[in-house]
């Protein structure tokens, strides 16, 4: 009789332990916002914000994030890797604020863009790394909308030379 006990008495203690080494649930990436900050002659600054909700009895830490932007379903504006330390608590959502700026090699497409009439519509793909130094995993994401031409346009008048005073 003592022996079944002892071994309820272990899965008692081990139960837990196997629970708490089960593999972690992947957080949710949803958007949020992409507003374009800036337009110069070589680069496009945009603020990307990402809702990120851990699903999780443990914190996650982002180690970085990728992010390659497409405008208008054909102008590879190109991709940038940026270093992030972001903790998202255990069972909550957080706010992830991001500035990326973007080499862009070619104004005169965006110029022709932003005189074209209609809001601009974009995408962002990229990923967030999670984890630490044993243990790290990229975590998809995708966003998608439009920026209003207005917005795109006077960026673009503020990187003509002559013209950076125009808002």
């Amino acid at each position: 009789m003592r022996y079944g006990s002892g071994m309820r008495s272990l899965a008692v203690v081990l139960l837990p332990l196997v629970l708490a080494c089960s593999r972690p649930a992947p957080p949710t990436l949803a958007p949020e916002r992409v507003k374009v900050t800036g337009i110069t002659t070589s680069q496009i600054s945009l603020d990307v914000t990402l809702e990120v909700t851990n699903p999780n009895a443990v914190d996650l830490v982002a180690r970085s994030l990728d992010a390659h932007i497409v405008i208008a379903g054909h102008v590879d504006v190109g991709t940038v890797d940026i270093p992030v330390t972001t903790v998202f608590p255990a069972n909550q959502t957080t706010k992830l604020d991001v500035p990326l700026s973007v080499q862009f090699t070619d104004l005169a497409q965006l110029a022709q863009l932003a005189v074209a009439g209609a809001d601009l519509a974009y995408t962002v793909d990229g990923t967030v790394g999670l984890g630490g130094e044993l243990l790290r995993v990229n975590i998809p994401y995708h966003l998608s909308g439009t920026v209003p031409r207005e917005q795109v346009t006077r960026a673009a008048l503020r990187a003509l030379p002559g013209l950076g005073g125009l808002r």
